[in-house]
């Protein structure tokens, strides 16, 4: 049976993802990370959101590695290992390589050409990097699927724990706690790792923090979907819960820690305090969003039928369109929060008139991570 809601959540994080590339194009800083900026102090309307991002920053990423092992559990479910690793290879890597010779080169380009910078054709994963990191965990998954398929009992003891609705709650608070207790990271959003182009560049990013954290959401989202029914039912009846305790985490956060470094201040907290929190909320935020998807969103619709298959290409064309349509807005005299409003509207119609372009090419689609 189709997970309607997992297909749903995939969407939400992708465009949540877009959302908050838009945002933090307003923050000065980003034009570092190949962002062009806004450059006019924000208003409030945009501080506001630049506040929301803060929430959402600590498991926009961690989110889409949890999706991705649940989907590697899927996908198990009905083929042996070597066709798990070919469509692995499929769906991930050929576009991984396609899109870093010839998509995000043209957003690097946009951006020099905007600053005066000097360009270098550089074929790179830039914002996709995580689809490197996607393909290596599902390498180091293939073992555990192979005991599995030979002993299907093996994690009968977790989904005894997940019977209880507070089971989740200590099988994958744990190890983030654990994570984020000794790497101890200065910027606890600091995810990014297996940033190099596979093959032709033998450097990587070597974030232990950010590396761990997504194995460890891989690891429990594959584990949580092979439990079937027990997850879900657990998952929506403490929905609510998390979210109450991501909502107080987010504020504490916010107001003891946020806003003091914001002001000039050093934070509430030791470091140590501050990631532990920071871990334990992001949990909570992933569990809510799950936990309301499966209530709300587990129905086939015509909505997600059209969103499921155009998310990912979408996403793979947002940022090189991002960066010109924000060289058109941007030097306007507007306000920021209308320069967003527009720039987002923009930014997803024409992305999505691409894909309905690309969509349309049967064997062109595959780059873009669409079925042929």
């Amino acid at each position: 049976m189709r997970r309607y809601e997992v297909d749903s959540i995939r969407s939400i994080a992708l465009l949540l993802l877009i959302f908050y590339h838009i945002v933090i194009s307003f923050f000065p800083e980003t034009k570092a990370l190949i962002f062009i900026v806004n450059p006019d102090k924000a208003d409030l309307g945009v501080g506001l959101l630049i506040v929301v991002s803060q929430a959402l920053n600590i498991w926009r990423i961690p989110i889409l590695f949890f999706i991705a092992g649940m989907a590697i559990n899927f996908s198990s479910q009905r083929r042996n290992i070597t066709e798990i690793l070919k469509e692995r290879s499929l769906r991930i890597l050929v576009p991984l390589f396609f899109c870093s010779i010839f998509i995000t080169p043209t957003y690097f380009y946009i951006h020099a050409n905007y600053y005066n910078y000097d360009y270098s054709y550089w074929p790179a994963p830039a914002y996709l990097w995580f689809l490197n990191a996607i393909f290596y965990y599902s390498l180091l998954t293939l073992p555990i699927i192979s005991i599995q398929k030979t002993n299907p009992k093996i994690f009968v003891f977790f989904h005894n724990l997940l019977n209880n609705k507070f089971g989740m709650f200590f099988i994958f608070s744990i190890p983030m706690v654990i994570i984020a207790t000794l790497g101890n990271p200065e910027t606890y959003p600091n995810f990014v790792n297996f940033a190099a182009f596979p093959l032709l560049d033998v450097s990587i990013n070597t974030n232990i923090h950010g590396f761990l954290v997504g194995l460890i959401c891989f690891l429990i989202g594959f584990l949580f979907a092979s439990s079937v029914e027990i997850f879900w039912n657990s998952v929506r009846s403490i929905k609510f819960i998390t979210l109450a305790f991501a909502i107080a985490l987010f504020m504490q956060r916010l107001f003891l820690y946020l806003l003091p470094v914001w002001g000039g201040s050093p934070g509430a907290y030791p470091l140590v305090i501050s990631n532990v929190l920071t871990a334990f909320e992001s949990v909570c935020w992933m569990l809510s969003l799950v936990g309301f998807a499966s209530s709300f969103l587990n129905k086939k619709n015509t909505i997600l039928d059209y969103i499921t298959p155009a998310v990912f290409p979408v996403y793979i064309f947002h940022l090189p369109v991002q960066n010109f349509l924000a060289s058109l807005i941007y030097p306007l005299s507007i306000v920021p929060i209308v320069k967003l409003i527009i720039l987002t509207f923009s930014t997803i119609l024409v992305s999505v008139f691409l894909y309905e372009v690309v969509r349309r090419l049967k064997w062109f689609r595959v780059v873009f991570g669409m079925r042929p």
